[in-house]
């Protein structure tokens, strides 16, 4: 099985880079390296390059037209020369080149969804692909959902494929107290954190705005860069909480495990809509790896970071600021509680979230087509 992965980027730290990345590890351990190809829209960043380098059999110049059309005429030329037996589009907007490519050499092709692309409105050209997509494969199942719901799409072709993580890497361990001296961290707070991009609504407003039904010595450490932030010290001067939130902003990515493992509760509280929510979120995840109870929002696949079995956090409406009161109190208050859920957050990702686990559904989902 010779397979090419169309991929929009290839190189840097987003979620669904990082998804990438999995599947081409995935795939060269089940295919072999020899025969699994990568193709890259967008070229090397060199600031926000992301891991280990991979061999890539074409780089783009980026998302113009420009780079789209000679990346279609790439892709075109290498299955004529290569013999590709099959295409994973790693995105929607790319799907109409892999559909593009089923008419002129009738070779399947797969699309990964992910939330937010899907449900903020696709542009007819990506609908095509998508829907003649021969199997959809989500990386959680409330995407899976919203598509049976809103498309008329065959439902024995929708897989899901849960992202994994790094268990080496995102493991427990003491608190860091070099790295909190160093954002000014105190060492005596109870911690609640939001790790991400400040880019959407995620619930960093109303984490702030309860702070002063809450606890004084409960503080909030926002871990994250983007546009949003200068609405949230604005919000915290008004309040006047400067010395209960702490802005650590983008930090390194060798610094993320040790700010997972200071908190002693991780939330993300994202609002589902029109570009608003989350498909599953990595960081409840990885926060659960690490042993910290997570607070997750109710409307979107925040849904799925909460084992329905062992009780690894809670899961409330992202818009309720007694809800959440309440939940930070319940975890404040009982620190046997707090344990049994971390302990709880790492049998769940150990059970679901592995490398292993991801491979073999993955291997599932290739060996079903």
């Amino acid at each position: 099985m010779k397979i090419l992965i169309l991929a929009t980027d290839f190189f840097s730290k987003g979620g669904i880079q990082r998804y990438t990345r999995y599947q081409y590890k995935a795939l060269v351990e089940i295919y072999g390296k020899d025969n699994i190809f990568v193709f890259s829209l967008a070229p090397k960043q060199p600031k926000n390059i992301f891991e280990e380098d991979i061999k890539v059999e074409y780089i783009g110049s980026g998302s113009s037209l420009k780079s789209k059309i000679t990346y279609a005429i790439k892709v075109v030329s290498f299955i004529k020369n290569n013999n590709i037996n099959l295409l994973i589009s790693t995105h929607v907007q790319l799907s109409i080149i892999a559909y593009l490519s089923k008419k002129l050499f009738s070779i399947n092709y797969f699309t990964n969804v992910y939330g937010l692309e899907i449900w903020s409105g696709l542009k007819y050209r990506d609908k095509i692909g998508l829907l003649n997509s021969d199997k959809l494969i989500g990386d959680c199942n409330f995407i899976l959902e919203y598509i049976k719901k809103e498309f008329i799409y065959d439902e024995n072709k929708l897989d899901l494929l849960y992202d994994p993580v790094d268990l080496d890497i995102f493991k427990p361990s003491n608190k860091n107290l070099d790295l909190m001296d160093k954002y000014n961290i105190p060492k005596d707070k109870f911690i609640i954190s939001t790790i991400g991009r400040l880019e959407r609504n995620k619930g960093h407003k109303i984490i702030i705005e309860s702070l002063s039904k809450l606890d004084k010595n409960i503080i909030y450490v926002i871990v994250g860069g983007g546009f949003m932030r200068d609405e949230f010290e604005l919000l915290v001067n008004e309040l006047n909480l400067n010395d209960r939130v702490i802005f650590a902003g983008r930090v390194p990515e060798n610094e993320l495990v040790d700010f997972y493992n200071i908190a002693d509760i991780i939330s993300l509280l994202s609002i589902f809509g029109n570009n608003e929510g989350e498909g599953l979120p990595l960081g409840l995840i990885e926060a659960s790896a690490c042993k910290k109870p997570i607070i997750a929002g109710n409307q979107d696949g925040s849904l799925e970071s909460v084992s329905k079995i062992i009780p690894n956090g809670f899961i409330i409406n992202p818009s309720s600021s007694n809800e959440l009161v309440e939940k930070i109190n319940t975890l404040f208050n009982d620190k046997e509680l707090l344990n049994i859920y971390g302990k709880n957050g790492l049998k769940y990702v150990e059970e679901e979230f592995s490398f292993n686990k991801f491979k073999e559904t993955f291997k599932k989902i290739l060996l079903d087509a």
